[in-house]
């Protein structure tokens, strides 16, 4: 429980953060189960300028339901998620991009560091450099959309290579990342 209020104080103090600043460029997607119905949740993704200029997202994503430990989190390549699989591959467009999900990584643009779940419950704040929502080559707005899929198992980063399900193995739950208009 503890750690719960500590994510949610931790949030409170980024968004804050974020309120001082220009109105940045926001995005969520809906989080629900692939096959279980009881898993629910919510991400936010807000864009935010960094002190050298670098576009960052910060992403914030809670979620009820899921067993208890660490699942792989990534954003794919296709706003789909009926079923989960049409999500297709982790987003990563290029210079020589492979949205293949064990193989390029843990170097795809839509790979996110793995949530831990306690109690049925999880709480993940993290900031990536390796996607936009504003227009240009790493947007997640791409012709197709993106989703955001949240694994069965925990990201490995696949240290040994191109191993089956060493970036979290099967989708638990999905969620069609969508843009919030100011």
């Amino acid at each position: 429980m503890n750690r719960r209020i500590l994510a949610m104080a931790m949030a409170g103090l980024l968004c804050a953060g974020l309120a001082a600043q220009a109105q940045p460029r926001t995005a969520v997607a809906e989080i629900r189960g692939c096959t279980d119905a009881t898993i629910t949740g919510r991400a936010q993704f807000s864009e935010i300028p960094s002190q050298e200029g670098v576009k960052q997202v910060l992403v914030e994503l809670t979620v009820r339901g899921l067993p208890d430990g660490k699942h792989g989190v990534h954003i794919h390549q296709t706003a789909n998620c009926t079923p989960c699989a049409a999500a297709g591959g982790h987003f990563d467009p290029g210079p020589s991009g492979n949205p293949s999900v064990d193989a390029n990584h843990p170097f795809h643009s839509g790979d996110l560091v793995n949530i831990d779940v306690q109690g049925g419950y999880g709480v993940l704040l993290t900031l990536t450099t390796r996607v936009t929502l504003a227009p240009g080559p790493l947007s997640i707005f791409d012709q197709d959309g993106s989703a955001l899929i949240i694994h069965e198992k925990p990201d490995t980063y696949c240290p040994k290579g191109d191993v089956p399900d060493c970036a979290g193995g099967g989708r638990a739950a999905c969620g069609i990342i969508e843009g919030v208009e100011k």
